[in-house]
């Protein structure tokens, strides 16, 4: 069996053991055994009373007392008038006869914030610590247990619970009276799989934590090292946020000198919101996005507001008036990661990532909707919360996800290393095939490129030629063994140019050769028929794509081109000039009038968009309509021109061509076609040639000057 196999089932059957261990918890909850319980969740009242109020004050005001609904009982702070009272409530019971002479105990599935109980006016239990050092009970169960000297057996007993809001108490509705074993094991069961249960999670991801901080300091020279320390990070602040969930079972948590205001400041919220960051790097990365200086900003920068605003919270009332900015501010991260994930959907070679992080994040957005359900419409207090189990599943997912991943590097690069000793043992006889091989390929391969070179060369037109009213040169400088990607031509009838094109084939050598044998054939065709039909050169231009897609077949690559038209002279011996523009660098106009030189392009450049020879891919060609004068000039040109490099790597820019256009503007086509060559060779000294270079100078001259050639 392979390994993505064995791996594969070992994530499955995780996550399966997971899923039944969490439901079979959930059935356990519910107790098989049949003990008597005195539900007591409608007895309950409640009143507010000042902080200073203790119990001989709320004995004095027992009229005061009201009935405690399901519906108050869920938000305390929304019961307040004022934030800095206590909630007082009261419950009134008599011993039924199944309990009379046992020991009987008090359960109360939440008791959110910090509490003390009263029986018949004597302090049994208190969970967290009350302001000024307030310490919250957090969502363990309370249980309290009722010796017999003080209840009363044939009475009525009366219990007062003195609360501390807080910002986030509540109240469950599953409240009971029972046996002291019964209550002790359902409380202790519940509180496990709520809380307690944490700390178990904490430990694991605590060894997650330290695994990926040692995968990433082996793996410093792959692709997967970021995936490491941001999964890394991802476990470690999940286990920063879980502590605000179990420090209430760790008994000497309340001896650290710490307000628990600012506890939950540096443990809830930031760890919160760290997680949140680590978690969307985790994704783009995992996605092989590579991290841009922008979006680091931006992410870093939501990270600090967040934090900003929650350590700036003067209470932990203040905490539940802005809950629904905390969840917004949460929210807003998780924008961009959608973004990708959906760009990512629709690339072929990132769809399986998106897929594998939808199956790795299905079961904590599944939770989260059972938890909505079940706690907040159903009110299923006994229910533990699901969130809880759903994060581990995902954070285990992904941790074979990306055990997975190493173990396959690990795999082959023991591969490669196999491979490069068995080489390296028989190094001379590999050596002496291959040189036979590439000599023999060498051969076959010189035959191809004349061939190719010679079937180029001969249907190109001449580099210089003069027309009625136009100098014509052209300077063609292939970059591999004579066979170049770039292709020109020019379109004549009785001396009088009509169209000049110039295209630009992508890759090198034979196969861009071949292909400009193909699209020049194409591309004389549908502007010959264009001139005829008078179709405007934008329309020609999408004709020659659209022939272009369908004669390459399924072949691999593009062209970017220029193509211009030219009209008659009119009595001032002006010209009207078409162009259309497939993606090529834009050419450069000469006005002889005003001496200035300029690219000749769209006011918006946004109207032109595409390239010739993509497959369903939009595009836009819009004609740029100029007239050209006696002694006006247009210089074309391919991208090999302007990104030829000098021995510093800089490029022979733009700019420099207009600087020689300007300064040698009287010369002939010819001649200023010869200083732009010279001060490109200038430039670049002994540097090689790295692209095809074509280079077309038009001139405008006087069809009066025209001596026709013999």
């Amino acid at each position: 069996m392979s390994y993505n196999v064995v791996m594969r089932n070992l994530v499955k059957h995780a996550f399966c053991y997971i899923i039944i261990i969490s439901l079979i918890s959930l059935f356990c909850s519910c107790g098989s055994k049949k003990n008597f319980r005195m539900n007591l969740a409608d007895s309950v009242e409640y009143c507010e009373f000042p902080a200073d109020y203790e119990l001989p004050h709320v004995l004095r005001n027992a009229s005061s007392f009201k009935p405690l609904d399901s519906v108050s009982r869920r938000s305390f702070p929304k019961l307040m008038k004022n934030s800095h009272d206590f909630i007082w409530l009261r419950i009134k019971f008599t011993i039924p006869p199944e309990l009379q002479n046992r020991d009987v105990a008090l359960y109360i599935s939440q008791l959110r914030s910090a509490s003390r109980l009263y029986l018949n006016n004597n302090v049994v239990r208190q969970y967290g610590e009350f302001p000024p050092h307030e310490v919250s009970s957090g969502i363990q169960t309370c249980y309290y247990v009722f010796t017999r000297n003080n209840i009363m057996q044939d009475k009525e007993n009366i219990i007062y619970i003195k609360v501390w809001p807080g910002a986030f108490g509540t109240l469950s509705n599953t409240i009971f009276l029972g046996e002291q074993s019964d209550v002790y094991h359902h409380a202790e069961h519940t509180t496990f799989f709520n809380s307690r249960i944490a700390l178990f999670f904490c430990g694991v991801l605590f060894v997650i934590f330290f695994i990926h901080i040692f995968l990433y300091l082996v793996s410093t020279k792959t692709k997967e090292i970021k995936n490491y320390i941001y999964y890394g990070l991802l476990n470690f602040y999940s286990i920063h946020f879980l502590i605000a969930v179990f420090v209430s079972e760790v008994q000497w948590s309340t001896l650290v000198s710490i307000s628990y205001l600012w506890f939950f400041k540096v443990f809830f919220c930031f760890g919160a919101y760290s997680a949140i960051y680590f978690a969307n790097s985790f994704i783009l990365s995992y996605m092989q996005y590579p991290p841009t200086v922008k979006g680091i900003c931006i992410r870093i920068g939501i990270l600090l507001v967040s934090v900003i605003f929650a350590f700036c919270m003067p209470s932990i009332e203040a905490y539940y008036h802005f809950f629904a900015v905390f969840l917004f501010l949460g929210a807003i991260p998780f924008t961009y990661s959608i973004k990708k994930m959906i760009d990512a959907w629709f690339d072929k070679e990132k769809k399986p990532y998106v897929i594998s992080l939808l199956i790795g994040f299905a079961p904590v957005l599944l939770s989260i909707v059972a938890d909505v359900i079940l706690h907040l419409l159903l009110k299923k207090d006994e229910i533990p919360i699901i969130t809880l189990f759903g994060w581990q599943v995902t954070l285990y997912i992904f941790l074979g996800y990306m055990l997975k991943r190493f173990g396959t590097m690990y795999i082959n690069n023991t591969n490669l290393k196999g491979q490069l000793e068995e080489f390296s043992a028989h190094l001379e006889d590999v050596v002496s095939i291959r040189t036979k091989e590439l000599s023999e390929a060498n051969s076959i391969l010189s035959q191809g490129i004349e061939t190719v070179s010679h079937v180029q060369h001969n249907f190109l037109p001449s580099k210089n030629k003069t027309f009625k009213g136009w100098e014509l040169a052209i300077c063609y400088k292939p970059h591999d063994n004579n066979v170049s990607g770039d292709l020109y031509d020019y379109y004549n009838s009785d001396n009088t140019l009509d169209g000049l094109g110039l295209f630009d084939v992508s890759g090198h050598g034979i196969p861009a050769g071949l292909m400009t044998i193909l699209a020049k054939g194409i591309i004389s065709q549908h502007f010959l028929n264009g001139l005829a039909q008078q179709e405007s050169i934008s329309d020609v231009l999408k004709e020659i794509n659209k022939t272009y897609i369908k004669e390459k077949v399924d072949l691999d690559n593009y062209i970017t081109g220029l193509l211009f038209r030219f009209s008659g002279f009119n009595n001032k011996e002006i010209c009207s000039v078409e162009l259309a523009n497939a993606g090529h660098p834009a050419p450069l106009f000469y006005d002889s009038k005003s001496g200035e030189v300029s690219e000749l392009k769209l006011s918006d450049p946004s109207q032109q968009y595409g390239i010739i020879g993509i497959k369903d891919f939009d595009v836009s060609f819009p004609p740029i309509n100029i007239r050209m004068k006696t002694n006006d000039i247009i210089v074309c040109f391919t991208d090999g021109l302007t990104e030829s490099l000098n021995a510093e790597r800089d490029e022979y820019s733009k700019s420099k061509v207009i600087k020689v256009i300007q300064e040698h503007s009287k010369l002939s086509a010819q001649n200023l076609l010869d200083k732009i060559v010279e001060d490109l060779d200038n430039f670049t000294g002994e540097q090689g040639q790295t692209d095809d270079i074509t280079i077309v100078v038009l001139k405008r001259t006087s069809p009066k000057d025209y001596i026709e050639e013999i």
